[in-house]
């Protein structure tokens, strides 16, 4: 089955092995462990994949440019990649980068992390960013959910102020901005493009019910995007996939999820 993947990370070697060694003290099991990004692509196009949106996050300040280069230099080797560069808020220049990112580079938008990078959505530094996304029509992928771990940045709180400020965003939140999908979720009567996507959803760490689930995509059936979240999984990405498609019976909805809104979001 043709699929698109809309929650994708992808690093050089060196920063793949310092995640899996960081996820691995946390006592999580990561299904793919030391595979790098070539074999991670080479796997998600024999399950189906072909379009991909491929992101990368700074968890501090002064590694962007380096981060962003390789995943340039990654989307140019490869067809049907969509790229989310990443900045960090302290960041000198920070609209200077902005602006190369995604007009010299062309990038479809950035991936913001607020646990990772410690940094609330709607942090005034980050006005660069919000403010250069809406003008050129490209996309945000924002972590701003509370799981897998909880503090001061993350919440449904900070990210509705950051609607209500920018209500023309086109943000995709990670995760169905679990653990607080609700509030997340009825944010999308005000703000047309904003979407969710599933990564990781369904797995142990992220267990929601099958029936919580299947309401969830009736209610905003045009705003899903299927996302794996691979490498960052603690089962195949197959698993993953066909545990969401034996629950999407009906085959409109399953084509929205699994093709046509991630084009929608991709759209500029």
């Amino acid at each position: 089955m043709k699929y698109h993947d809309g929650h994708v990370h992808f690093f050089p070697p060196p920063l793949k092995n310092a995640i899996d060694r960081w996820f691995a003290t946390a006592g999580w099991n990561i299904y793919y462990r030391r595979q790098q990004a070539n074999e991670l692509l080479q796997g998600l196009r024999e399950g189906g994949a072909d379009q991909i949106s491929v992101l990368v996050y700074a968890h501090k300040p002064g590694m962007a440019e380096s981060l962003n280069a390789w995943l340039y230099d990654f989307g140019n080797l490869h067809q049907g990649l969509h790229l989310f560069g990443t900045v960090h808020p302290d960041d000198k220049n920070l609209d200077v980068l902005v602006q190369h990112f995604l007009d010299d580079w062309n990038f479809d938008g950035f991936k913001i992390h607020a646990n990772v990078q410690q940094v609330s959505v709607d942090d005034p530094r980050l006005a660069p960013v919000m403010n250069g996304v809406v003008e050129r029509k490209r996309g945000l992928v924002i972590h701003a959910g509370r799981e897998p771990h909880v503090n001061a940045f993350v919440g449904w709180r900070p990210f509705a102020r950051l609607m209500a400020r920018y209500p023309e965003l086109k943000v995709q939140v990670a995760h169905l901005g679990f653990d607080e999908m609700n509030e997340f979720v009825a944010m999308s009567r005000d703000y047309p493009y904003l979407y969710f996507d599933t990564a990781a959803i369904g797995s142990p760490r992220f267990a929601v019910p099958t029936q919580r689930l299947q309401k969830i995509f009736e209610t905003i059936p045009d705003r899903i995007i299927y996302g794996s979240d691979v490498p960052i999984l603690e089962e195949s990405a197959a698993d993953h996939r066909n545990r969401l498609l034996h629950m999407i019976t009906d085959p409109e909805l399953r084509d929205n999820i699994f093709l046509k809104n991630a084009e929608q979001f991709w759209t500029r």
